[in-house]
Protein backbone atom coordinates (compact mmCIF):
# COMPACT_ATOMS: atom_id res chain seq x y z
CA UNK A 1 0.00 0.00 0.00
CA UNK A 2 1.59 3.18 -1.26
CA UNK A 3 2.05 5.39 2.34
CA UNK A 4 0.09 8.32 0.72
CA UNK A 5 -3.23 6.16 0.86
CA UNK A 6 -3.03 5.60 4.22
CA UNK A 7 -3.09 8.77 6.03
CA UNK A 8 -5.80 11.73 5.76
CA UNK A 9 -4.34 15.35 5.80
CA UNK A 10 -4.23 17.08 8.83
CA UNK A 11 -7.26 19.33 8.39
CA UNK A 12 -9.39 16.20 8.23
CA UNK A 13 -9.87 16.35 12.04
CA UNK A 14 -10.93 20.56 13.29
CA UNK A 15 -11.21 21.89 16.52
CA UNK A 16 -8.79 19.60 18.52
CA UNK A 17 -8.85 19.76 21.76
CA UNK A 18 -6.04 21.67 23.58
CA UNK A 19 -4.97 21.18 27.29
CA UNK A 20 -4.09 24.92 27.05
CA UNK A 21 -7.50 25.94 26.03
CA UNK A 22 -8.92 23.51 28.65
CA UNK A 23 -11.15 25.73 31.33
CA UNK A 24 -10.57 28.89 29.07
CA UNK A 25 -12.80 28.44 25.85
CA UNK A 26 -15.58 26.14 25.69
CA UNK A 27 -15.38 22.56 23.94
CA UNK A 28 -18.35 22.50 21.44
CA UNK A 29 -20.63 19.24 21.78
CA UNK A 30 -19.10 17.05 19.23
CA UNK A 31 -15.85 17.27 20.53
CA UNK A 32 -16.48 15.89 23.90
CA UNK A 33 -14.87 12.37 23.00
CA UNK A 34 -12.15 13.44 21.38
CA UNK A 35 -11.68 15.67 25.03
CA UNK A 36 -11.97 12.41 26.38
CA UNK A 37 -9.71 10.77 24.40
CA UNK A 38 -7.18 13.54 25.03
CA UNK A 39 -7.76 13.27 28.79
CA UNK A 40 -7.38 9.64 28.69
CA UNK A 41 -3.90 9.13 26.62
CA UNK A 42 -2.94 11.96 29.78
CA UNK A 43 -4.41 10.01 32.43
CA UNK A 44 -2.72 7.11 30.94
CA UNK A 45 0.94 9.03 30.62
CA UNK A 46 0.75 10.26 34.20
CA UNK A 47 -0.18 6.84 35.70
CA UNK A 48 2.69 4.44 34.43
CA UNK A 49 5.20 7.56 35.24
CA UNK A 50 4.32 7.04 38.49
CA UNK A 51 3.94 3.49 39.17
CA UNK A 52 7.30 2.95 37.05
CA UNK A 53 9.19 5.63 38.89
CA UNK A 54 6.98 5.25 42.61
CA UNK A 55 8.62 1.59 43.10
CA UNK A 56 12.09 3.73 44.22
CA UNK A 57 9.77 4.53 47.37
CA UNK A 58 10.77 1.19 48.43
CA UNK A 59 14.00 -1.06 48.67
CA UNK A 60 15.39 -0.95 45.28
CA UNK A 61 16.90 -4.69 45.94
CA UNK A 62 13.22 -6.28 45.44
CA UNK A 63 12.15 -6.27 41.43
CA UNK A 64 8.71 -7.34 42.76
CA UNK A 65 7.26 -4.03 42.73
CA UNK A 66 7.42 -3.54 39.43
CA UNK A 67 4.20 -3.90 37.26
CA UNK A 68 3.68 -7.72 36.38
CA UNK A 69 3.29 -8.31 32.34
CA UNK A 70 -0.18 -8.72 32.35
CA UNK A 71 -1.18 -5.86 34.30
CA UNK A 72 0.22 -3.64 30.90
CA UNK A 73 -2.46 -5.58 28.53
CA UNK A 74 -5.50 -5.42 31.60
CA UNK A 75 -4.72 -2.16 31.54
CA UNK A 76 -5.36 -1.52 28.19
CA UNK A 77 -8.23 -3.51 28.19
CA UNK A 78 -9.88 -1.27 31.31
CA UNK A 79 -9.23 1.79 28.81
CA UNK A 80 -10.81 0.60 25.61
CA UNK A 81 -14.17 -1.21 27.78
CA UNK A 82 -14.65 2.08 29.88
CA UNK A 83 -15.74 4.04 26.88
CA UNK A 84 -17.67 2.50 23.55
CA UNK A 85 -16.01 5.29 22.11
CA UNK A 86 -12.59 4.07 22.26
CA UNK A 87 -11.49 1.98 19.68
CA UNK A 88 -7.68 1.13 20.85
CA UNK A 89 -5.20 1.76 23.53
CA UNK A 90 -1.85 0.71 23.53
CA UNK A 91 1.58 1.57 25.42
CA UNK A 92 4.61 1.90 22.59
CA UNK A 93 8.38 1.09 24.61
CA UNK A 94 11.54 1.94 23.47
CA UNK A 95 13.87 -1.12 22.31
CA UNK A 96 14.93 -2.42 25.73
CA UNK A 97 13.63 0.34 27.90
CA UNK A 98 10.85 -2.22 29.14
CA UNK A 99 11.65 -4.02 32.53
CA UNK A 100 10.28 -7.34 33.95
CA UNK A 101 9.54 -7.97 37.64
CA UNK A 102 10.07 -11.56 36.64
CA UNK A 103 13.84 -11.79 35.59
CA UNK A 104 16.46 -11.96 37.99
CA UNK A 105 20.31 -10.80 37.84
CA UNK A 106 21.92 -8.12 37.04
CA UNK A 107 21.86 -8.02 33.16
CA UNK A 108 20.06 -8.73 30.74
CA UNK A 109 16.95 -7.23 32.36
CA UNK A 110 15.05 -5.47 29.95
CA UNK A 111 12.62 -6.64 26.85
CA UNK A 112 13.83 -6.01 23.55
CA UNK A 113 10.60 -4.49 22.49
CA UNK A 114 6.72 -4.52 24.48
CA UNK A 115 3.90 -2.83 23.34
CA UNK A 116 0.74 -4.35 25.12
CA UNK A 117 -2.47 -3.21 22.75
CA UNK A 118 -6.32 -3.59 22.68
CA UNK A 119 -8.54 -2.82 20.13
CA UNK A 120 -12.06 -3.16 19.29
CA UNK A 121 -12.84 -6.53 16.90
CA UNK A 122 -15.72 -6.03 14.38
CA UNK A 123 -17.88 -9.35 16.14
CA UNK A 124 -20.71 -8.90 13.13
CA UNK A 125 -19.38 -12.14 11.48
CA UNK A 126 -19.09 -14.41 14.32
CA UNK A 127 -22.06 -17.28 14.18
CA UNK A 128 -23.61 -16.27 17.63
CA UNK A 129 -24.63 -13.11 16.54
CA UNK A 130 -27.57 -14.12 14.05
CA UNK A 131 -28.30 -10.35 13.56
CA UNK A 132 -25.08 -9.74 11.94
CA UNK A 133 -24.31 -6.59 13.43
CA UNK A 134 -21.26 -6.21 15.46
CA UNK A 135 -21.70 -5.98 19.37
CA UNK A 136 -18.54 -3.53 19.83
CA UNK A 137 -17.60 -5.99 22.59
CA UNK A 138 -15.03 -7.88 21.41
CA UNK A 139 -11.92 -7.16 22.64
CA UNK A 140 -8.48 -7.98 20.41
CA UNK A 141 -5.40 -7.81 22.97
CA UNK A 142 -1.84 -8.29 21.24
CA UNK A 143 1.95 -7.67 22.07
CA UNK A 144 2.94 -6.02 19.09
CA UNK A 145 6.62 -6.08 20.26
CA UNK A 146 6.64 -10.32 19.84
CA UNK A 147 7.76 -9.92 16.61
CA UNK A 148 10.78 -11.51 14.94
CA UNK A 149 13.63 -8.97 14.51
CA UNK A 150 14.49 -6.82 11.64
CA UNK A 151 11.32 -7.38 10.07
CA UNK A 152 8.40 -4.71 8.92
CA UNK A 153 6.47 -5.64 11.83
CA UNK A 154 9.12 -3.90 13.90
CA UNK A 155 7.09 -0.65 15.32
CA UNK A 156 9.69 1.48 15.83
CA UNK A 157 11.08 0.78 11.96
CA UNK A 158 10.62 3.42 9.49
CA UNK A 159 9.29 0.46 7.30
CA UNK A 160 6.22 0.41 9.43
CA UNK A 161 3.82 2.56 7.98
CA UNK A 162 1.60 3.91 10.51
CA UNK A 163 4.29 4.51 13.30
CA UNK A 164 3.57 8.43 13.34
CA UNK A 165 2.09 7.50 17.09
CA UNK A 166 5.88 6.52 17.92
CA UNK A 167 7.43 8.53 16.60
CA UNK A 168 5.82 11.94 18.12
CA UNK A 169 7.94 11.12 21.09
CA UNK A 170 10.57 8.47 20.54
CA UNK A 171 12.89 7.76 20.63
CA UNK A 172 13.57 10.14 23.04
CA UNK A 173 17.50 11.64 22.66
CA UNK A 174 18.38 13.47 26.17
CA UNK A 175 22.13 12.45 25.96
CA UNK A 176 21.88 11.66 30.16
CA UNK A 177 20.79 15.04 31.08
CA UNK A 178 18.79 15.31 34.20
CA UNK A 179 17.04 18.32 34.02
CA UNK A 180 14.94 17.72 30.31
CA UNK A 181 12.30 16.33 32.15
CA UNK A 182 9.09 17.94 34.04
CA UNK A 183 8.67 17.00 37.50
CA UNK A 184 5.26 16.24 40.13
CA UNK A 185 4.69 15.43 43.22
CA UNK A 186 2.27 13.25 44.69
CA UNK A 187 1.20 13.79 48.29
CA UNK A 188 0.22 10.28 50.39
CA UNK A 189 -0.88 10.14 53.46
CA UNK A 190 -0.68 6.67 54.85
CA UNK A 191 -3.06 4.79 57.08
CA UNK A 192 -1.03 5.24 60.27
CA UNK A 193 -1.42 9.29 59.52
CA UNK A 194 2.05 9.50 58.73
CA UNK A 195 2.58 11.45 55.22
CA UNK A 196 5.05 11.22 52.26
CA UNK A 197 5.29 13.44 49.43
CA UNK A 198 6.89 11.47 46.08
CA UNK A 199 8.41 13.65 43.42
CA UNK A 200 8.68 11.56 39.90
CA UNK A 201 8.92 12.55 36.30
CA UNK A 202 6.33 12.54 33.60
CA UNK A 203 4.80 14.45 30.62
CA UNK A 204 5.25 17.98 29.21
CA UNK A 205 3.15 20.30 31.26
CA UNK A 206 -0.06 22.49 30.16
CA UNK A 207 1.91 25.28 29.93
CA UNK A 208 5.09 24.15 27.58
CA UNK A 209 5.56 24.12 23.87
CA UNK A 210 4.01 21.99 22.15
CA UNK A 211 2.46 20.27 25.37
CA UNK A 212 1.68 16.80 26.90
CA UNK A 213 -0.92 15.49 24.09
CA UNK A 214 0.41 15.19 20.40
CA UNK A 215 -2.31 14.08 17.93
CA UNK A 216 -1.27 12.39 14.94
CA UNK A 217 -3.20 12.22 11.65
CA UNK A 218 -6.02 10.25 10.68
CA UNK A 219 -4.54 7.01 9.86
CA UNK A 220 -5.79 3.43 8.49
CA UNK A 221 -4.96 1.31 10.77
CA UNK A 222 -3.29 -1.55 8.35
CA UNK A 223 -3.34 -5.23 8.85
CA UNK A 224 -4.45 -4.65 12.42
CA UNK A 225 -8.38 -3.21 13.39
CA UNK A 226 -8.64 -2.09 9.58
CA UNK A 227 -10.30 0.89 10.37
CA UNK A 228 -9.37 4.59 10.17
CA UNK A 229 -8.13 6.42 13.44
CA UNK A 230 -7.06 9.04 15.11
CA UNK A 231 -4.85 8.50 18.01
CA UNK A 232 -4.24 11.09 21.08
CA UNK A 233 -0.10 10.46 22.12
CA UNK A 234 0.98 11.42 25.59
CA UNK A 235 5.06 10.20 26.56
CA UNK A 236 5.30 8.21 29.46
CA UNK A 237 8.80 9.50 31.54
CA UNK A 238 10.92 6.40 33.65
CA UNK A 239 14.13 6.27 35.02
CA UNK A 240 16.85 4.78 32.95
CA UNK A 241 19.23 2.96 33.23
CA UNK A 242 18.07 0.89 36.53
CA UNK A 243 19.34 -1.43 39.03
CA UNK A 244 22.36 0.30 38.36
CA UNK A 245 22.86 1.06 42.37
CA UNK A 246 24.61 4.43 41.17
CA UNK A 247 21.88 7.10 40.80
CA UNK A 248 23.74 9.98 39.70
CA UNK A 249 24.16 7.67 36.46
CA UNK A 250 20.42 6.73 36.00
CA UNK A 251 18.32 9.40 34.10
CA UNK A 252 14.99 10.79 33.40
CA UNK A 253 13.93 9.71 29.85
CA UNK A 254 11.30 8.89 27.97
CA UNK A 255 10.68 5.32 27.74
CA UNK A 256 7.33 4.87 26.18
CA UNK A 257 4.31 6.05 24.74
CA UNK A 258 0.47 5.90 25.89
CA UNK A 259 -1.53 6.42 22.39
CA UNK A 260 -5.70 6.16 22.63
CA UNK A 261 -6.83 5.65 19.39
CA UNK A 262 -10.50 6.39 17.90
CA UNK A 263 -12.78 5.91 15.60
CA UNK A 264 -12.41 8.55 12.62
CA UNK A 265 -15.70 7.50 11.31
CA UNK A 266 -17.25 8.59 14.61
CA UNK A 267 -15.82 11.87 14.38
CA UNK A 268 -18.37 14.73 13.31
CA UNK A 269 -17.00 17.06 10.39
CA UNK A 270 -17.85 20.75 10.09
CA UNK A 271 -19.32 21.84 6.65
CA UNK A 272 -19.81 25.60 7.65
CA UNK A 273 -17.98 28.32 6.82
CA UNK A 274 -15.22 29.87 8.83
CA UNK A 275 -16.11 32.46 11.14
CA UNK A 276 -15.65 33.36 15.18
CA UNK A 277 -15.34 30.36 16.61
CA UNK A 278 -15.38 27.86 14.00
CA UNK A 279 -11.73 29.31 12.36
CA UNK A 280 -9.77 26.12 10.70
CA UNK A 281 -7.66 24.49 9.56
CA UNK A 282 -10.90 22.32 8.30
CA UNK A 283 -10.91 20.94 5.27
CA UNK A 284 -14.17 20.68 5.34
CA UNK A 285 -15.09 24.41 5.72
CA UNK A 286 -17.68 25.82 3.43
CA UNK A 287 -19.13 22.92 1.97
CA UNK A 288 -22.64 23.45 3.45
CA UNK A 289 -25.42 24.18 0.69
CA UNK A 290 -27.44 26.94 2.72
CA UNK A 291 -28.17 29.67 0.92
CA UNK A 292 -25.72 32.36 1.89
CA UNK A 293 -27.73 34.87 1.22
CA UNK A 294 -30.71 34.44 3.41
CA UNK A 295 -29.70 31.65 5.68
CA UNK A 296 -26.53 31.26 7.61
CA UNK A 297 -25.00 27.77 8.59
CA UNK A 298 -25.43 25.54 12.19
CA UNK A 299 -23.20 22.93 12.43
CA UNK A 300 -25.33 19.87 14.64
CA UNK A 301 -23.17 17.43 16.64
CA UNK A 302 -23.83 13.64 16.97
CA UNK A 303 -23.68 12.36 13.05
CA UNK A 304 -20.06 11.38 12.45
CA UNK A 305 -18.47 11.37 9.32
CA UNK A 306 -21.26 11.99 7.20
CA UNK A 307 -22.72 14.70 5.34
CA UNK A 308 -25.34 16.76 6.03
CA UNK A 309 -24.67 17.50 9.95
CA UNK A 310 -25.84 20.79 9.79
CA UNK A 311 -28.58 22.78 9.40
CA UNK A 312 -29.36 26.15 7.49
CA UNK A 313 -31.19 29.33 9.67
CA UNK A 314 -32.23 32.48 8.50
CA UNK A 315 -30.62 35.50 8.55
CA UNK A 316 -31.81 38.44 10.63
CA UNK A 317 -34.60 40.14 8.64
CA UNK A 318 -35.50 36.67 6.68
CA UNK A 319 -38.38 34.05 7.75
CA UNK A 320 -39.38 30.35 7.19
CA UNK A 321 -42.43 29.75 4.92
CA UNK A 322 -45.25 29.55 7.13
CA UNK A 323 -46.02 25.75 6.54
CA UNK A 324 -42.20 24.91 7.66
CA UNK A 325 -41.55 25.04 11.48
CA UNK A 326 -37.81 24.56 11.66
CA UNK A 327 -34.84 25.60 10.19
CA UNK A 328 -33.77 23.92 6.85
CA UNK A 329 -31.95 20.16 7.97
CA UNK A 330 -28.53 19.97 5.73
CA UNK A 331 -29.06 16.03 5.18
CA UNK A 332 -32.33 17.33 3.77
CA UNK A 333 -30.69 20.00 1.35
CA UNK A 334 -27.40 17.43 0.31
CA UNK A 335 -30.45 15.02 -0.60
CA UNK A 336 -32.20 17.68 -2.27
CA UNK A 337 -29.16 19.22 -4.41
CA UNK A 338 -27.20 16.25 -4.73
CA UNK A 339 -26.34 14.91 -8.15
Amino acid sequence: QHLGDLYLPDASVSHLPDIKDVNINPVFPNRTQLLHLHNMALNRAFFWSYILQSRFIRPAINDTYDPGMMYYFLSTVADVSTNKHINASAIYFSPNMSYSSSYRGFFNKTFPLFAPRTFRADDFNDPIHLERISTLNTFTVHDLGAVPPDTSSDYTSDYYRINEWYKKWLPDHVDRRHDTKTTYQVEIRYANNTNETFTFHGPPGADEIPGPVMWTRPYFDCGRSNRWLVAAVVPIADIYPRHTGFRHIEYPTYTAAAVVEMDFERIDINQCPPGMGNNGPNIFSDTARCKKETTECEPLHGWGFRRGAYQCRCRPGFRLPLQTRRPFLGELVERATAG
